[in-house]
């Protein structure tokens, strides 16, 4: 072997030793002791404060108002699966994903199983006019039913006219499934007739669920603005009459008008008032000639749109009549029918003063509380009951029943 072979061998031996002293003095680099385990324990901890947070935000109450707060749990949800999935040497990575979506909407799960949302879906008025019944049905909620005491509020005008706490429960079932009642006594929250702009809408609180509803406006209608009233004369000819005459007033048929006022129009500059089927008042109309009663009729109650009073054996009418059905008119019959007048007149002979002059008639109508506050509406027409038609001198022929202005 050569000099030159055996000095390169030397050389190659001295550097692999140099080499392995060098490999021995530097350490390998380790992962440092508990960072993987540190991690872990942070994220755990961050991801229980967000699935805590997610089940108080998650609440209707705080939804309603305050949506975005949700953000604050699920942005510590991020950062739990960052901590845990870097803890777990990012292995897992799905299995990780799914666990940590379903622990943060599990609020969301239990409330779709266990609760559920109310709503008010009609209202219906009682028979006799006095109660608003509402509707309220449940959806929702596969293992949950709503039951309990319910907080009930109603506002006129933007107002709030009563409040209350009533029992309620889903206890009933119809072709379109369970359904709750709640009735409401129209007397303890009405405050006025309901109107383009006044409405009374209803709130009810029952557990996480508040709907509210606008109830109809025509069930609300109850105080009486105005009224009207007009006497008929009922005629007579021939024989029906006396003292020569060819014509001749043999009675009056009373008519009053109830309701709100309601716009002129062509050919009709004073309209009858719409009807308010539902007001209940009493009436009272009183035909007189200077102060002397000629006809005092009986006190006329009206409920729920049946107006009743003392008919004095077939002397006024029947008795009862409907208002509200067919307008806003109540005829006040007398005994003796006259097609001509489509209603029953007060013959003339049993007028307390029958002569000849000028006659008041008013019509007054009062409600109690809390329909009105107890002032009178009223109407008042004049009447001329005169003789006419002599020619050059002679004798008058025929009798007038005229409307003027004033006596």
């Amino acid at each position: 072997m050569s000099d030159g072979g055996l000095l390169q061998k030397a050389m190659e031996q001295q550097e692999t030793g140099v080499t392995e002293i060098v490999a021995d003095a530097v350490p390998a680099s380790t992962p440092a002791a508990g960072d993987g385990g540190s991690g872990l324990k942070i994220g755990l901890g961050i991801g229980l404060v967000a699935v805590i947070g997610m089940w108080i935000l998650s609440s209707p109450n705080l939804q309603s108002d305050y949506s975005l707060l949700l953000m604050i749990p699920l942005a510590l949800g991020g950062a739990s699966f960052w901590y845990i999935w870097n803890g777990m040497d990012r292995k897992h990575t799905e299995v990780l994903a799914a666990v940590l979506i379903l622990l943060l909407s599990s609020p969301f799960l239990t409330m779709s199983l266990n609760s559920s949302t109310i709503s008010i879906t009609d209202s219906t008025l009682s028979s006799d006019a006095t109660t608003i019944s509402l509707t309220l049905r449940e959806s929702g909620g596969l293992f949950g039913s709503s039951s309990g005491d319910a907080e009930v509020s109603v506002t006129y005008d933007g107002d709030e006219t009563w409040s209350g706490t009533v029992p309620f429960a889903i206890d009933r079932e119809d072709g379109y499934g369970k359904y709750g009642e709640i009735s409401l006594l129209i007397a303890d929250f009405y405050a006025g007739n309901t109107g383009e702009d006044e409405l009374y809408a209803v709130k009810v609180v029952i557990g996480d669920s508040a709907p509210s509803f606008i109830l109809a406006s025509d069930h609300l209608q109850r105080s009486i603005t105005q009224t009207q009233g007009e006497a008929i004369p009922a005629m007579g000819t021939g024989n029906d009459c006396g003292g020569g005459h060819d014509n001749c007033v043999i009675g009056a048929g009373l008519k009053a008008w109830i309701g709100l006022p309601t716009l002129p129009r062509a050919g009709d500059p004073n309209p009858a008032p719409a009807p308010l089927p539902y007001a209940e008042f009493l009436l009272t109309a009183v035909l007189s000639k200077e102060g002397v009663i000629a006809i005092s009729y009986p006190v006329v109650t009206v409920m729920n749109g049946e107006a009743s009073w003392e008919s004095e054996s077939g002397t006024y009418g029947s008795g009862s009549a409907d208002y509200g059905e067919f307008g806003s008119i109540l005829p006040l019959d007398g005994s003796v029918d006259d097609f001509s007048l489509n209603m029953a007149y007060i013959p003339r002979d049993d007028w307390g003063v029958n002569d000849y002059g000028c006659y008041t008639f008013v019509v007054d109508v009062t409600q109690v509380s809390p329909w009105s506050d107890g002032s009178t509406i009223s109407s008042l027409m004049y009447y001329e009951l005169s003789e006419e038609g002599g020619d050059g001198g002679s004798a008058n022929t025929d009798e007038a029943w005229t409307e003027v202005d004033s006596c």
